[in-house]
């Protein structure tokens, strides 16, 4: 066990942590803890400067990227810390591309045995919507318009002790360019592993990115996150996803960034949380909003506020206006958010410097791909209606769309080319972040957008609606869309959607 104490980790906690895990597993794996290239800030916590996470770029039209599934060990707030995590890092690197790139992402699964992956399937039935197989996993490339067909976004793979998965994804040379990101997606663990560290940023180049006033801005990566675990620094009760806590950036607490006088710098906002609803604002400074969920506007938007569900990006500028510090918020969403505390949240400052620099700040038109032309009446091929709902008693609730918990053994067949639109209902006093894979959506009311925005995820607040217009193209096979308080996932809020020729 020497080998546990050197990693900072207590023999007490790290067997009390184990639970129904294989502590011959776990040792096996405890070579593999600490690895080079950490950052020297998340290694020395009283660094305030924001951390951009290590990024991977392609080269040549490909991104050839191995990932490792690990418990990792670091310092989070002054604890710490031993949770699931990528290749040790409390955020996972940021992968770059450009439109018509191909990614190839190895997924090596080096968490420790789980004698409950003999029980893990990779059909899942109304009776697998528990918390279950905390170290089996796999990968989901959220909102990213791929196929949902192995090798690319098949959610429902399998990567058990010791096992690889090998991922491509054909990114489309027309694909929007923006923010996105990466995260495990196997049922009954999303929320434990996505809470405890398992998602990172992917970014997708295109034509915005060629605007010179945007070219010359610094970028900063901002995943929010929001990781749970005890005093001992672990997160192995699915309970503990439930409790209040802080909001980190890239595993930082309030950590600051500068920025000089006169300064433009682009901020791509990811929403990592496992469960936390955020309205983020900079005080006495606009953003001027470019894409929301990796989707350009039609022109550049000013905002004093982006509202941003768990799994919502942002890509937006921000001119440093006047000299000072600035203090960066994010407030509850809705006053139903009872995980959070009613006043606004401060998360990070803004620090300007008085050197000055005469940075232009660009606003105008945003060239769009065809993908993202606007949804007439005329297209619409069918209407749904969905309510998102609860049932079981208390300590066994199950969460419901249409009345039933998700099982792949009622799949919706949705033809192909078809266009629909869709009007959600929410039949509970639970925030629920609607969310679909493969296809965006346009909206046409709720959600707290405005009418005509493309998105992936949106708020579905309590007792609301919501409604939108979608184009299922491109991709034939099965997917999902669910609750993306990941928690409300687990426990049965999915529904599978089989698109088929026809």
């Amino acid at each position: 066990m020497s080998k546990i104490k050197q990693n900072g980790f207590p023999r007490r906690s790290f067997i009390k942590g184990i639970g129904l895990t294989s502590l011959t597993g776990a040792l096996g794996a405890g070579a593999g803890y600490l690895v080079t290239g950490i950052p020297s800030a998340w290694a020395k916590p009283s660094s305030s400067q924001l951390i951009n996470p290590p990024q991977e770029t392609s080269i040549d039209g490909l991104l050839n990227v191995k990932i490792n599934a690990q418990y990792g060990n670091f310092d989070l707030m002054g604890q710490q810390t031993h949770l699931r995590c990528f290749d040790n890092l409390p955020v996972g690197r940021t992968l770059r591309v450009k439109a018509g790139d191909t990614i190839r992402l190895r997924l090596n699964n080096k968490l420790p045995y789980d004698p409950l992956q003999e029980i893990c399937t990779s059909i899942p039935t109304e009776e697998d919507n528990t918390p279950r197989g905390f170290n089996v996993t796999n990968m989901h490339v959220h909102g990213v318009h791929v196929s949902p067909k192995s090798p690319a976004d098949n959610i429902f793979t399998l990567v058990r002790f010791q096992e690889s998965e090998q991922y491509i994804y054909n990114i489309h040379k027309e694909h929007p360019p923006g923010t996105y990101f990466y995260h495990a997606h196997f049922h009954g663990s999303v929320a434990l592993q996505v809470a405890s560290g398992m998602t990172g940023a992917l970014i997708i180049e295109g034509p915005i990115d060629d605007i010179a006033e945007i070219k010359a801005c610094k970028e900063q990566v901002m995943c929010f996150q929001t990781p749970r675990y005890d005093d001992e620094g672990l997160c192995e009760n699915y309970a503990l996803l439930n409790q209040p806590g802080v909001t980190l950036i890239n595993g930082q607490h309030k950590p600051s960034i500068r920025m000089k006088l006169g300064e433009v710098q682009r901020w791509r906002l990811v929403n990592a949380s496992h469960m936390v609803n955020m309205n983020f604002y900079v005080d006495q400074h606009p953003l001027t909003a470019l894409c929301f969920d990796g989707n350009p506007l039609k022109e550049t938007r000013i905002q004093n506020k982006i509202v941003m569900v768990p799994g919502n990006r942002a890509d937006v500028l921000i001119k440093a206006s006047q000299t000072g510090e600035f203090a960066i918020f994010s407030n509850p969403v809705t006053a139903s958010d009872t995980q959070e505390v009613a006043q606004a949240k401060h998360i990070a400052n803004l620090i300007v410097e008085p050197q000055a620099l005469d940075m232009p700040l660009y606003e105008g038109i945003l060239k769009r791909p065809k993908s993202l032309e606007d949804i007439t009446s005329k297209e619409i091929t069918f209407g749904r209606r969905l309510e998102f709902g609860l049932s079981g008693a208390a300590g066994n609730k199950k969460y419901t769309i249409n009345g039933e918990p998700f099982s792949c053994e009622n799949a919706w067949q949705i033809p192909l080319n078809a266009v629909e639109e869709w009007e959600v209902y929410n039949h509970t006093a639970e925030s629920h972040p609607f969310h679909i894979h493969v296809n965006p959506f346009q909206m046409v009311e709720g959600g707290g957008v405005a009418a005509g925005t493309w998105l992936d995820t949106v708020n579905l607040a309590p007792f609301e609606r919501i409604r939108f217009r979608t184009r299922f193209e491109t991709f034939t096979g099965t997917f999902v869309f669910h609750c993306h308080n990941l928690t409300h996932e687990d426990l049965g809020m999915m529904q599978a959607i089989e698109v088929v020729n026809t």
